[in-house]
């Protein structure tokens, strides 16, 4: 809730999450938890993003929720699709080229060659400095 208002929260919820985990009722529980016993996990966890998503709210803070049908396969690799998608589009609207990046290049002619891609021999060493050694 606190520091700079440069910041959207994004929530991610599960519709279809397969076997719950219940707490179990355990007497003598602390009154600090004893309203835990007999929930599920998931149910927990939908409470605490329903009260953090309320108060972030109320204190006129960002935040976004994106709701999966479930974990599977298919729709963890949407998700993923859509981050990079969206760093593409804010890398377009800060005015940074998010398709073109010095900075990963070395690590990607690496990968290349260490997966044997015509053209990519590994490249010498460069000490930390940055000067070239040859």
């Amino acid at each position: 809730m606190e520091g700079p208002f440069d910041k959207v929260v994004t929530f991610l919820t599960v519709g279809r999450t397969g076997d719950e985990v219940k707490i179990p009722l355990a007497p003598g529980m602390p009154e600090a938890l004893a309203t835990l016993g007999g929930r599920t996990l998931g149910g927990l966890l939908k409470i605490e993003y329903e009260a953090t998503s309320a108060a972030l709210a109320r204190a006129g803070r960002m935040s976004c929720t994106l709701a999966l049908p479930e974990l599977s396969p298919a729709v963890v690799g949407e998700l993923l699709m859509f981050f990079q998608l969206a760093t593409g589009y804010a890398g377009c609207w800060y005015g940074v080229n998010p398709f073109d990046q010095p900075g990963v290049e070395l690590a990607k002619r690496l990968m290349f060659a260490a997966l044997g891609r015509p053209g990519y021999d590994t490249p010498p060493e460069q000490p930390e400095d940055g000067t070239d050694t040859a």
